[in-house]
């Protein structure tokens, strides 16, 4: 059982749309592949990802109208073996935010029902716990979610209210962000029209430094023979537009 204490001071369900903090982007993950077992990163800082299977699973390139993307294992499966499919970047120093501002996101398909029995993570750096600082965006039951930790303090964020999932089929535009030292931000936009899905939520809270070690891990938790995703959190559908990007936070923000 964690001892880590949520610190929320308020979660406004229907709070204005605050744009994520200009800076630069550091990771983007579009749907290129610099080889058939590595994912292109298209920020210009070639944190390339590498792609990692199990139980017979994969990260295929599919193309619609033009636009390629990455899709996951389909189905669910809470009984070992399952195939199994992530995404590590090469390198993380440049994705530790520290006490700055960052935003992180992606365009996300369900592809069919989610299971209820199994988390489904999307993008994470860190791990849940005391000690351990974590910044993640999941999707469990089809529920959108962003979490940031320091360690001591954590706030998790859902989209919309406890009913809201995403429709299968459809993609969305989920991001995540740290608008201040004591903000944080879940949006849900529709990636094609660029309009809110519905209205943004913010919560305050006063977080220190996110400071994750480890690796940075795209479509899941980790590989492993012996787990079902009700141990992995393994992603099932598509992602598009895979992104990391930070600022410092200003003197006096």
């Amino acid at each position: 059982m964690t001892l880590l204490h949520s610190v929320v001071a308020g979660a406004l369900a229907a709070a204005a749309a605050i744009a994520p903090p200009p800076g630069s982007l550091e990771l983007r993950y579009e749907g290129g592949l610099t080889g058939p077992a590595q994912v292109a990163d298209s920020s210009g800082n070639d944190l390339h990802g590498d792609i990692r299977t199990g139980g017979g699973g994969a990260v295929a390139v599919v193309t619609e109208d033009g636009d390629p993307f990455l899709r996951f294992p389909g189905g669910s499966c809470t009984v070992a073996p399952c195939p199994q499919a992530i995404i590590q970047p090469v390198r993380t120093v440049t994705l530790v935010p520290a006490e700055g501002r960052f935003v992180y996101g992606a365009d996300i398909r369900l592809t069919e029902p989610p299971s209820s029995e199994a988390g489904m993570n999307v993008f994470q750096f860190g791990a849940a716990g005391t000690g351990l600082s974590q910044w993640k965006l999941q999707v469990d039951s089809g529920r959108p979610s962003c979490r940031w930790s320091d360690g001591t303090d954590f706030v998790l964020l859902g989209a919309g209210g406890d009913d809201f999932r995403l429709t299968v089929g459809r993609w969305y535009r989920v991001t995540c962000v740290r608008l201040s030292p004591v903000l944080f931000q879940i949006r849900v936009d529709d990636p094609r029209t660029g309009r809110q899905v519905l209205p943004p939520r913010r919560q305050t809270a006063k977080l220190r430094d996110i400071l994750p070690s480890g690796a940075v891990v795209i479509g899941g938790k980790r590989i492993r023979a012996g787990q079902s995703d009700v141990d992995t959190d393994q992603f099932h559908g598509d992602l598009d537009a895979v992104e990391f990007g930070r600022r410092e936070v200003p003197s006096d923000g």
